[in-house]
């Protein structure tokens, strides 16, 4: 069952998973306090293990082109079961949005707006949010392109602007940290974000690709993805060194470092806008795909009734989850890779292991 009938071509399919990743540029600080100065092999680690992530989320995309996460348990696993998991996967997605919804009223608030009450920062957003999630996918990724353009830009000019900062004996020691600290490092990067792609097998049937272009725009995706984070990962690391854990965001400081006169004396406000940008775009997508999840197992065709009040709900949970950042932080290292690695790996492979063994989905002769 469609419930948006809406579509989008294959390249906005593939910015919109390109600019999602690069949301989560503000979560570097989560590697940053594990791996200190090796953050950025953590960074590379994290993306080499998740190669075959892409491949599966891509497998599943070919085998069910026509249908959505939702569907595609209901198919593999059966009515009782699938929607079960169906019901599991849509609090994922609710918290995955309240989270990033949450983080995105700190940052505004730490950066630009201190004297504003969070909950109004929060209540903003979904407002603005909620237009887009109205009138479908096309929109919701309309402006993914803009954004990654405005990404890649930014984070070209920010490494120029540093070149004086960098200090190569910054990156020293390596593979100075005890072998669990990798591990943790590369299962934290590999679930937050990548694992999150996951989200987009909600609306893959949207998107108008072929078998072959399927592949090709997620690894795509993922490389323009990924290298934005690694690049800021390192830059990051060659400016601060090993001093990289004392900062809850990183990437601020390293642009406050800037000072090339007056007139570039406070450069770090383009990275604030940029990642208040690529954030918002973020939550919409969850924001969307929430609405989606919870509209189809309600079976409501008309999903648009919902925004508003999942939009309250969000706004609500967002502020339950998290007394402070330094919880959120703290959940982030130590508990939260675990509880979403069933979510984004596990139960997807399983997916394709029984729908291989039970040789789904039955072609209809005509």
């Amino acid at each position: 069952m469609r419930i948006d009938k809406g579509s989008i071509s294959g390249m906005q399919f593939m910015f919109a998973m390109a600019c999602y990743i690069q949301a989560s540029t503000l979560l570097t600080s989560f590697v940053a306090a594990v791996t200190t100065q090796d953050s950025w092999l953590a960074a590379l680690f994290g993306s080499l293990v998740c190669l075959p992530l892409i491949w599966l989320f891509r497998s599943l995309m070919v085998m069910f082109p026509n249908q959505n996460l939702l569907e595609i348990l209901d198919e593999v696993y059966g009515p009782v079961l699938g929607k079960i998991l169906g019901a599991a996967y849509c609090w994922f997605f609710i918290t995955l949005a309240s989270i990033n919804l949450t983080d995105l009223g700190d940052f505004t608030k730490l950066t630009i707006m201190e004297e504003t009450p969070n909950v109004v920062l929060l209540i903003m957003c979904i407002l603005v949010a909620a237009m887009a999630v109205r009138k479908g996918v096309s929109l919701v990724t309309r402006f993914s392109d803009f954004f990654v353009t405005v990404a890649f830009s930014i984070l070209v000019v920010s490494i120029v602007l540093v070149l004086n900062q960098i200090k190569p004996a910054n990156f020293l020691p390596i593979f100075d940290q005890p072998p669990i600290k990798y591990i943790q490092g590369t299962h934290i990067i590999a679930t937050i974000p990548y694992g999150e792609l996951v989200v987009f097998l909600m609306i893959h049937p949207n998107a108008k690709m072929s078998r072959r272009d399927t592949g090709r725009y997620l690894l795509w995706a993922f490389f323009l993805g990924g290298f934005t984070m690694l690049f800021i990962v390192l830059r990051d690391v060659a400016v601060l060194g090993n001093t990289l854990d004392m900062f809850t965001i990183p990437s601020l400081v390293t642009l406050r470092l800037v000072n090339l006169g007056m007139a570039l004396s406070r450069v770090e406000i383009l990275f604030v806008i940029i990642l208040i940008m690529l954030l918002f775009f973020k939550i919409m997508v969850l924001y969307y795909i929430s609405v989606l999840t919870v509209a189809h197992l309600l079976k409501i065709k008309k999903y648009r009734n919902l925004v508003l009040a999942l939009g309250a709900l969000m706004v609500t949970y967002g502020l339950t989850l998290y007394p402070c950042p330094v919880r959120h932080a703290a959940s982030a290292q130590e508990t939260v890779p675990f509880i979403w690695s069933p979510f984004e790996i596990l139960l997807p492979l399983l997916t394709f292991i029984v729908a291989k063994i039970r040789k789904l989905p039955v072609r209809k002769e005509m």
